[in-house]
């Protein structure tokens, strides 16, 4: 599954969870341009903004940011 082969799924579950980029800035009070940066793997949020956006899209940080040492 292409799934897999990304190393960042935030913005596979925004999506699913019916956020916008922009709904997420909000909640972790960052820009929407900060939301595409970790969506791309540009730069990684801190691990309180990992947990949050964890735990408002029911999955575990480590699966929205795999490959990120917190």
């Amino acid at each position: 599954m292409a799934l897999c082969e990304r190393k960042n799924r935030l913005g596979y579950w925004r999506k699913i969870r019916g956020y916008t980029q922009q709904d997420l800035g909000r909640i972790v009070r960052v820009s929407p341009g900060t939301i595409s940066n970790w969506e791309l793997d540009i730069t990684n949020p801190t691990r309180e903004q990992a947990e949050i956006l964890a735990s408002l899209l029911g999955v575990s940080a480590r699966e929205l940011f795999p490959l990120t040492a917190f």
